[in-house]
């Protein structure tokens, strides 16, 4: 298991090189959707928990995680308030499958809200309102093939509707966690969002022109834009998860993006009887120079992050026979946007 854990390593790290991102390729990637967290623990840890996720929130952060739910079906949803009034549904379910390993299913959709539709004539809007839909749905499975390994993959589908213009893509997930045997140190790593290029196709890039070079009075007809392909925002994690103490872990990620800047976070998690309590900030790291025709300030904020301290905390109660899991976590923004919030519930049945 050590060798099989050092070869999937080497290929990651290889693989994620050849598409490291920098400050210029920032927005490049289509398909963002799938860079919002979900699950409070990760989303308050600010994903530096790649080496100890567990259940529903590992087909997220790590989907070797899913392993460590090892008994019974476990369900969760949680709402995200996002960025621009945008909501952030997500909802799931794991099923352990006894020595098989373990399976796992989750939905996640954007909710934008009515928008005003505004065209060339009427630019501040012609009364009509139109509502994106974006939504990805995963399913993953991982195994632990011993005390110590878990591994797992998951398959994604990607789908974005604008009115009647739509685009559909597909990814793949994998990961591996790895706990030394004889100390409290937890290696997670988790390849994400390695797939195929999307582009928008539909009717509403039809256009009615007359052609080029035609004869006087020819009569308009139809043409549709051809929509550039965009790639998918692929990451490599490498995490390290450290038990400081028997009830405090304290855990570092480093991101690298294809592209965006890299990232590294930190954080800390605290047991406290039933109840957890979780910080972590992130930064981003970079060998980008500054051009000479860029101030300062621009660079700054072109490097920076977006993203300041994340908080959360959680508490499990049994309800029956059954245990519930309630938790809340927030990200605060660091300029531009407002600070968002997440609430979960899971049960354990």
């Amino acid at each position: 298991m050590k060798n099989t854990f050092k070869i999937f390593l080497g290929c990651a790290v290889l693989a994620s090189a050849l598409t490291a991102g920098t400050v210029r390729s920032q927005g490049t990637a289509g398909a963002a959707q799938l860079l919002i967290p979900v699950g409070t623990e990760t989303v308050a840890l600010s994903g530096t928990n790649v080496g100890t996720v567990s259940g529903i929130d590992a087909l997220f952060t790590n989907v070797a995680g899913l392993a460590r739910h090892n008994s019974g079906l476990q369900g969760s949803v949680s709402t995200t308030s996002y960025i621009a009034d945008i909501d952030v549904m997500h909802a799931g379910m794991v099923v352990a499958l006894g020595e098989t390993g373990t399976f796992g299913m989750t939905i996640k959709s954007l909710d934008f809200g009515d928008i005003p539709k505004t065209t060339s004539f009427a630019p501040e809007g012609d009364g009509q309102t139109f509502s994106p839909s974006f939504f990805t749905a995963t399913a993953g499975f991982a195994r632990a093939f011993s005390d110590r390994v878990n591994v797992g993959i998951a398959g994604k589908l990607i789908s974005e509707t604008i009115e009647e213009t739509s685009a559909t893509g597909m990814a793949l997930d994998v990961g591996v966690q790895y706990r030394f045997p004889n100390a409290p140190l937890t290696f997670g790593v988790a390849m994400k969002n390695v797939g195929n290029r999307m582009h928008y196709d539909g009717i509403n890039l039809d256009q009615n022109m007359v052609p080029e070079e035609s004869e006087s009075g020819s009569s308009a007809e139809t043409f549709r834009i051809v929509a550039d392909n965009f790639a998918l925002p692929t990451s490599l994690d490498l995490s390290a998860s450290y038990e400081l103490l028997d009830n405090l872990n304290m855990s570092a990620t480093f991101t690298n993006h294809s592209y965006q800047t890299n990232t590294l976070a930190l954080g800390a998690k605290y047991m406290l009887g039933s109840s957890w309590f979780g910080a972590a900030t992130t930064m981003t790291i970079g060998d980008d120079e500054q051009p000479t025709d860029v101030s300062d300030a621009d660079w700054e904020e072109w490097s920076g992050t977006f993203w300041g301290l994340s908080l959360g905390a959680g508490v499990t109660v049994p309800v029956g026979d059954y245990m519930m899991h309630v938790s809340y976590a927030m990200r605060t923004a660091n300029e531009y946007f407002d600070d968002h919030s997440t609430m979960q519930v899971t049960f354990d049945f």
